[in-house]
């Protein structure tokens, strides 16, 4: 065999010019120049700054030695266990039967899209994993387009324009992420309800990925699958509301109608991951079930401080100009600079890459340009992750906090500064190019 092989000889034609995860990718960068000795503001990566609560970490302790191979769908105590969350937090009813537990969410969406026969569509801004995965499954996915304007929110106008009389497969599977990444857009009941109708009559089938859910600000969501259940597939897992990104325990629940395929994905689990892993299935499943009102108020803190430092970032950079809609859970949302489009046209391409490079080379601050998350180039939002600071020093000052609900600016910068320095420094930027 020689040195050095084709890669047009080894690798499938549709995907030879496939690339690692953007987040993944710039977050590795970032980290090599945080490495080197560089201040950067690192808002460009969306993982919990939390620690995982107490309990958790005690339970995985005891669960330690656990090493055998679990069922391929779960462990049935903890999908009982799953089962009495979504009815206690969202009003679901669904059966614990109809549970499959994986290492992340992430190959569960990944494992529908490559066994399922029809259509796939995504909303767009949309993460930034949904189109590659598309692509694995030897897929072209259907962009359908949101608006600022809307909330970055699927409406059924578009839905429906999207699906009627456009050929392709009979079922359409859409790919609903709510609460919104990179948005931070949560929908409500009735924006739901109306896109179900939408969905029952056009056939299509939503896999609604729900790993936020536990973080909305005003402590309440909406899941398609209360106004959908017959043709929604709900993933979700403990990365975000539990911050155990690291330590890999996800899920979907798929209604009973679509328990065909749902096999098909458990056989699909059997001949690559096997099972989740042994200690996390046990640790959650025991905290679920002995410890749900720590767990509880483990993730109302962290939406306390996460709205706290989100409503900060948002009001900061539109009092110099830049427009987007607020975030109402999670980690992140979009950014407008719009403001900076003349500046930047002076001094080169007016597009949101130009723009990312340019704060980082000038401001030291790290951000993706909202492209990588399916918008147009030519459009000056990014996805703003506010999680670039210490979470564990944030909870301890929380409990000690005269008003938990309502946490002032002297709060960040005693407990949040990176977040504070990197917004200064980026307000500075926009003023410099607005001004020019």
């Amino acid at each position: 065999m020689s040195e050095n092989v084709s890669v047009k000889d080894l690798v499938r034609g549709d995907l030879i010019n496939v690339s690692a995860a953007a987040n993944l990718a710039f977050n590795e960068q970032v980290k090599a120049l945080i490495k080197s000795g560089r201040q950067v503001y690192h808002f460009a990566f969306g993982q919990s700054p939390f620690p995982p609560p107490a309990c958790l970490k005690e339970a995985l302790q005891e669960f330690a030695h656990a090493h055998e191979y679990l069922p391929m769908v779960g462990i049935p105590e903890l999908r009982e266990e799953l089962a009495k969350f979504h009815a206690r937090y969202d009003n679901l009813s669904l059966n614990s039967d109809n549970f499959v537990v994986a290492p992340g969410s992430k190959i569960l969406i990944y494992l529908v899209m490559t066994i399922f026969a029809g259509d796939i569509l995504l909303p767009s801004p949309a993460w930034t994993t949904y189109v590659p995965q598309s692509r694995l499954a030897g897929k072209e996915p259907w962009i359908l387009q949101t608006q600022q304007a809307q909330g970055w929110k699927l409406t059924p106008e578009t839905l429906e324009e999207a699906v009627a009389g456009k050929g392709g497969s009979s079922w359409k599977l859409l790919i609903l992420t709510n609460p919104g990444n990179p948005s931070g857009a949560c929908y409500t009941d009735e924006e739901l309800e109306a896109l179900s109708v939408v969905c029952r009559q056009r056939r299509v089938i939503v896999l609604s990925d729900e790993i936020y859910a536990r973080l909305t600000f005003s402590r309440r969501h909406a899941s398609m699958a209360k106004h959908y259940p017959e043709g929604t597939i709900l993933t979700s897992g403990f990365s975000k509301c539990a911050s155990a990104g690291g330590w890999r325990l996800g899920y979907a629940h798929f209604p009973t109608a679509l328990r065909s395929l749902m096999a098909v994905v458990i056989s699909a689990a059997s001949h690559t991951y096997t099972c989740a892993p042994a200690p996390m299935q046990y640790a959650v499943a025991k905290v679920l079930r002995e410890n749900f009102d720590e767990l509880d108020q483990y993730m109302r803190d962290c939406a306390t401080v996460l709205e706290a430092v989100g409503n900060y970032c948002h009001r900061e950079l539109a009092s110099v100009g830049v427009g987007g809609c607020k975030s109402e859970a999670g980690y992140y949302f979009l950014p407008d600079f719009e403001v900076v489009r003349e500046g930047l046209r002076a001094r080169g391409p007016a597009n949101g890459t130009h723009m990312t490079q340019s704060m980082l080379e000038e401001a030291n601050v790290a951000l993706m340009s909202a492209h990588d998350f399916l918008r147009p180039l030519e459009e000056l939002t990014t996805r703003f992750c506010f999680v670039c600071f210490d979470g564990a020093e944030a909870l301890r000052a929380l409990k000690d906090h005269p008003s938990q609900e309502n946490l002032s600016d002297d709060f960040l910068r005693q407990h949040c500064l990176p977040i504070v320095k990197g917004i200064q420094s980026l307000r500075q930027w926009v003023l410099k190019h607005r001004e020019q």
